[in-house]
Parts: C-alpha cells; sequence; structure tokens
C-alpha cells in the first residue's frame, strides 16, 4: 500500500470514530426534546504567499451528554478571492459554564472540501478552537481563537474571530410512535414547515463574457407567524458540465401574501455564500431579491415561481435569476384555536457517511479514486420509501474542492429477521471541482445497502455499494460507502 494510500486509510478510520459519536443520539431513547444550539462565527484566515481570505460558519449541535455536543458544520468563503471555498464537516465541542452568563467553548472541527483554487490539497480540514461568549439577550457572542490545518499542504493559520451562539429544543418522538396521531405544543426538529425542490436559470450580464447556467437544489422554510412572514435556508449546485463545481448556500426573509385561497403573492431577500465553476464570485459574498408567485395543488403540497436579480461584489456577478419549485409541508399547520399541532409521527433520519468513489476520471487524462465525507436527512413517506437529501465533500484523493449534493428517493425491506435490514437508494444532482471530470455536472448515483441495527437502539451501521455517473456522459465509477444513521420521530402532516 502506498503512503498516501494508507494516510487515507488512516483519516477515514479517524472520521469513522467521530461518526461513530453519533448525531443526535439521544434521539433513540427520548420522546421530547434534545438541547441543540447554532453557532455562527467568522473569521480570516491566512493562506499562502500572506493571502487573508475571510471564513464564514454555521453549525447545528445536539447535546449527546450535559456538556459534550456534536453536529454538521460548514465553512465558506466571505471575502478575499476564492468565492467558492466550502468545506463540509461535523463538530464536536466541550461546553463549561464558568458563570451564569459566562460560557467556554472547546471544539474540534473535522471536514473535507475546498474550491476557489485554494491550495487545499486531499481538502481534509482540521480546526480546534477555543470560544469565550457572553449573554446577550436571547444568544450569547464572544471572541474565538481557532488553528486552521490542511494536512499535506502548506495552510496552517491561526487567528482570533467573532462567535454568536442561540440555543434551543430539538423536539422529537419516540420510534415507537410512529404511524400514530398525536397532538405537539411546539415544532418539532429544528422547525421546519415546508421543504421545496427548486430549479433555477442563472444569467450573468456584467463580465466581458455573460454566463448562463442551471442550478437545482432545495429550499427549508419556516413560517413566522400569520402576517406572511417567513424565513429559511437554500442550498443549490450547477448541474452543467462547463460551470461544475458551482454552489451556494443563502439564508433568506420574505412576506407573502394570498390572493385567494390558493394563491400567493410574495417578495424574498437572500445572503449568502456561493462560487467555484470559474463562475466570477470574487470573495464568495451574494445577495438576491426576487418577486415570488405560488399556487396550492393539494392539502400540504404548493409550486411556485420566482424572478429577480442577483449581486455579487465583482462586475461579473451580476444578472438575473428565475425559479420554479414544487414544495410539501413537512409539517401540519397550526390550527387557530391552539398553539399546538396535530399530525401522524413519521420516522426521520440524520446520517453521516464516508464514500469512495473508484478511479475517477480526471480532466487532465488521469484516473484516481476520491474520499469524500456525507451528511444526510432521510424523512420516510411510508414504512419502506423514503425520501433523501444529501452533502458530499472529498478529504482524499488530491481533490479538495470536489463536492457533491443529491436528493432521491430511497427503499428499505421490513421482512428480514432483526438486527438485520437492506435497501437501495437512487439520488439525482449536481457535482463537481478539482478538476474531476468522469462524475461531474448533472449526476446520479445508485446504491444497494445493508444494514446493522444495535438490540433496541435506533442507531445503524449501513454498508453501500452501488455506482456514480455523470448523466451527460462524462463518465462512471463504482461507490463504496459506510454509514452510521440515528432515526426518532417527528410529528408528520
Amino acid at each position: 500500500m502506498s503512503s498516501n494510500a494508507g494516510k487515507m486509510w488512516t483519516w477515514s478510520l479517524a472520521l469513522a470514530s467521530v461518526l461513530l459519536c453519533g448525531l443526535p443520539a439521544q434521539a433513540a431513547e427520548a420522546n421530547s426534546s434534545i438541547p441543540v444550539s447554532v453557532l455562527t462565527g467568522l473569521e480570516t484566515v491566512k493562506l499562502p504567499g500572506r493571502e487573508r481570505l475571510g471564513l464564514a460558519s454555521a453549525e447545528v449541535l445536539f447535546e449527546l451528554q450535559p456538556g459534550y455536543s456534536l453536529g454538521p458544520v460548514v465553512y465558506g468563503a466571505a471575502s478575499g478571492q476564492r468565492g467558492g471555498f466550502f468545506v463540509l464537516g461535523l463538530e464536536l465541542q466541550r461546553r463549561w459554564a464558568l458563570t451564569t452568563d459566562l460560557e467556554l467553548l472547546a471544539g474540534l472541527g473535522l471536514g473535507g472540501g475546498g474550491g476557489g483554487g485554494a491550495p487545499v490539497g486531499n481538502g481534509l480540514m482540521l480546526r480546534p478552537s477555543m470560544a469565550l461568549l457572553q449573554t446577550l439577550g436571547p444568544m450569547r457572542a464572544g471572541l474565538s481563537i481557532s488553528s486552521v490545518q490542511f494536512p499535506g499542504t502548506a495552510i496552517r493559520s491561526q487567528q482570533f474571530g467573532l462567535v454568536a451562539q442561540w440555543q434551543g429544543d430539538f423536539r422529537i418522538q419516540a420510534l415507537d410512535r410512529v404511524g400514530e396521531w398525536v397532538r405537539a405544543d411546539q415544532r418539532s426538529g429544528l422547525g421546519f414547515d415546508q421543504v421545496a425542490l427548486t430549479h433555477a436559470q442563472v444569467r450573468l450580464h456584467g463580465a466581458a463574457a455573460p454566463m448562463d447556467f442551471p442550478l437545482v437544489g432545495a429550499r427549508a422554510a419556516q413560517r413566522l407567524n400569520q402576517q406572511g412572514d417567513v424565513w429559511g435556508l437554500s442550498a443549490a449546485a450547477a448541474v452543467r458540465q462547463d460551470v461544475a463545481g458551482y454552489m451556494e448556500i443563502l439564508g433568506f426573509i420574505g412576506r407573502e401574501v394570498s390572493l385567494g385561497e390558493r394563491v400567493r403573492l410574495g417578495a424574498r431577500a437572500e445572503l449568502g455564500l456561493g462560487g467555484g465553476g470559474g463562475v466570477p464570485t470574487g470573495g464568495g459574498l451574494m445577495a438576491k431579491l426576487e418577486g415570488t408567485l405560488s399556487a396550492k395543488l393539494a392539502p400540504g403540497w404548493a409550486a411556485g415561481a420566482s424572478f429577480g436579480r442577483i449581486q455579487g461584489p465583482t462586475p461579473g456577478l451580476r444578472g438575473q435569476v428565475t425559479e420554479l419549485w414544487l414544495a410539501t409541508d413537512l409539517e401540519p399547520v397550526a390550527l387557530p384555536s391552539t398553539p399546538g399541532r396535530s399530525g401522524n409521527v413519521v420516522r426521520t433520519e440524520w446520517a453521516g457517511s464516508l464514500q469512495q468513489l473508484v478511479d475517477v476520471a480526471r480532466r487532465d487524462g488521469s484516473k484516481a479514486s476520491i474520499q469524500t465525507l456525507g451528511l444526510a436527512l432521510n424523512r420516510w413517506l411510508t414504512p419502506q420509501v423514503y425520501v433523501s437529501a444529501q452533502a458530499h465533500s472529498a478529504y482524499g484523493g488530491q481533490a479538495g474542492a470536489y463536492s457533491v449534493g443529491l436528493i432521491g428517493a430511497g427503499w428499505t425491506s421490513t421482512a428480514l429477521p432483526a438486527p438485520w435490514q437492506v435497501g437501495a437508494e437512487l439520488l439525482v444532482g449536481g457535482a463537481g471541482g478539482a478538476g474531476v471530470q468522469g462524475v461531474s455536472g448533472a449526476v446520479a448515483q445508485g446504491l444497494v445497502w445493508a444494514g446493522l441495527t444495535p438490540a433496541g437502539s435506533a442507531q445503524q451501521w449501513r454498508l453501500g455499494l452501488g455506482r456514480a455517473a455523470s448523466l451527460r456522459g462524462g463518465g462512471a465509477s463504482p461507490v463504496a460507502s459506510l454509514t452510521w444513521a440515528v432515526a426518532f420521530g417527528q410529528v408528520g402532516r
């Protein structure tokens, strides 16, 4: 075995050991809530050649036991010249309460990614950190000190930063209540009411050479009040080969008003990070302003369209964006006479995975395997059918900027004796970056998997085998995956 391959297996085992901690591990037994915190940060990382990169971060941490939390984190370029630099990973955190209003945090972030031409090598990023937070009304804010390292590269930076934290509860139901009709006093999960699949067309005309390219993605929204105010998050990736690797992650606020029983008119403002695929995004910060029109198709289902402008820090990132979407409600609408909600309990999963794509073709004519770290959210529609949204970023194979976003559906068996289960899933989406040619642009991935569930647990190990391929002739590669999934119940419509 070569030394590089040995290092990748070593890091793979290290990543697997972090995944072993589980995501919301208490979900298998709890029937109320798990403490959860949302932490955002901003710091300036020093790259080789005295270059500076403004790095923004957002993480959602679930408390495993008092003082210890774990959850997904995403880092992205917000200033500098590396727009499209993203890292997806996990954060393990230890918390100490120094006083009633003062808190000390120690964290270890571990993930994969890159982009914007940054010299990240394999893409594996390590980020140990400390933060001191002071209570300020409904939130905590303070200072952090961290170290960002990409092993095997010249990127080793220490820096101070700013952080803000919000705390709440992740509401869950016991798995043995799946299918039951229950009444809940608050939203379940992270509180999103609706999720939508999106298809957008971006037309940039500010640069010397205009660009026109499609995006596919997803959006999650929460209704704030009866007046139509909403907020949420969206993510999308390019699905055309010449801009493969472009992705964006945005937060939004908006308002909608009713035009009759089925039609709603609104406006939405979005702000976030994006880049990659040769799209001229500068430092990565971007904004959108859109008008929206939606129509109710059936109870819990709606379709819509929007048109607006996209604006970034460079002249090249100016233009129009048109979007179509199909949305479904995640939770029942609250009854007018009570703050609670009623609905059936549905099975939901958070999952972390390691994947290996074998012999992926590169643009220079070579082939090499790629190792990725991924996160997934699965939601069951029936006892055997689920829908899945996934994101994967490279941490091995000299493909640090390579990322994949996928959505699709899966099937699971119910007839096998415990503790075994088998399943299959078919996903589509966008992928690209790091000079990868073989599985990029619009892609599809099919997997069959076998799962092992420890007795009395809602946590499951899965080993999967399958194939990933470009949908427009870019090539295909075998895929092997190792997944750790944690299941819980949520109130559905």
